[in-house]
């Protein structure tokens, strides 16, 4: 039970940090934010980064080194195509991500 909550945390962390990733484009912040002012790009970055290294080890620490990192180049495919289809479908979830910066 625990590693597949584990696991919904590191898809979590994946999914988050694509998101981050995507408000850095002034198209996807004018979308989600209605505004057109520039999202802070470093700290964005620095963010995003952290959050795709900790479910990447998160998936590594749970399910091993073997499995664990073809979960995570999975997870990554998997978070990248959610942010996407977010962006497509229902850009207003990610406001609460834009928020944050």
């Amino acid at each position: 039970m625990l590693d597949g909550l584990l696991s919904v945390a590191a898809f979590a962390a994946i999914w988050l940090a694509f998101g981050m990733l995507a408000l850095m484009q002034e198209a996807h912040w004018t979308t989600v934010t209605g505004r057109a002012d520039a999202p802070p790009l470093r700290r964005q970055r620095l963010c995003a980064a952290a959050g795709l290294a900790l479910g990447c080890a998160l998936c590594v620490a749970v399910h091993g080194a073997g499995f664990g990192t073809l979960l995570a180049v999975l997870l990554l495919g998997a978070g990248a195509m959610s942010v996407a289809f977010t962006l497509a479908w229902k850009p207003h979830w990610l406001r609460g991500l834009a928020a944050i910066f």
